[in-house]
């Protein structure tokens, strides 16, 4: 994806969205971010009741997610589309000029100011959607089409509006596809806390995790 990263990130931003399909699909692609998180645990919680337990299982594969995506954004350290330097790929020890004030910085200089502009690779908001997707998708089959096209609207619209390359979001739900299925479809995160349950706290307790629920 690297050879063609810089011209469909132009063509992509040159595009130039505006107005309420603009405002939209910015809201669209915080699918898997933080509001809508809290809004489908609401709606479990209210409508399904018998399945809050398995927020554990996404909670414990978008945790996995978060550990994989965050230290590999510091350590790969690719500069944001706005640089329009796509083939720049810094590596732990290599810097990059900011701009004039703030000067060269380390991808993994968190507090110096650089905010996430080095942060490129991989797209977080594309690893988190996925996540997300295949927990509903998994816990209500039904839903799957709507959520995998949900997850591919938040790719899709990360490199239309200049947050990440093609390849970034192509490794975000690459690491998502390779952590999160093998913890929902198992319920590692309800037998997780099973497990701890009781050997912490109650070594006669039932355990919640009798198989999948119908």
């Amino acid at each position: 994806m690297f050879t063609w990263d810089g011209p469909i990130s132009d063509a992509a931003r040159s595009l130039k969205l505006g107005g309420d399909l603009r405002r939209e699909l910015e809201a669209l692609q915080q699918f898997g971010q933080g509001a809508s998180i809290m809004l489908v645990c609401l709606l479990i919680w209210a409508l399904d009741p018998k399945h809050c337990r398995r927020l554990l299982d996404y909670a414990l594969a978008m945790g996995l997610t978060a550990l994989a995506v965050m230290p590999m954004k510091l350590l790969v350290g690719r500069p944001r589309p706005k640089f329009d330097d796509p083939q720049h790929v810094l590596g732990p020890l290599g810097v990059y000029p900011i701009d004039n004030e703030i000067g060269l910085r380390h991808a993994w200089e968190v507090g110096s100011g650089i905010s996430s502009d080095l942060w490129s690779m991989p797209s977080s908001h594309t690893a988190y959607a996925v996540v997300l997707a295949v927990f509903l998708g998994s816990v209500y089959p039904r839903l799957r089409p709507i959520v995998i096209g949900l997850a591919l609207l938040v790719a899709c619209c990360r490199v239309l509006f200049g947050a990440h390359f093609p390849s970034d979001v192509f490794v975000g739900a690459g690491l998502a596809m390779l952590i999160a299925p093998p913890i929902v479809r198992s319920s590692r995160g309800v037998r997780l806390l099973d497990w701890l349950w009781v050997r912490l706290i109650d070594r006669n307790a039932t355990p919640a995790w009798r198989g999948h629920d119908p």
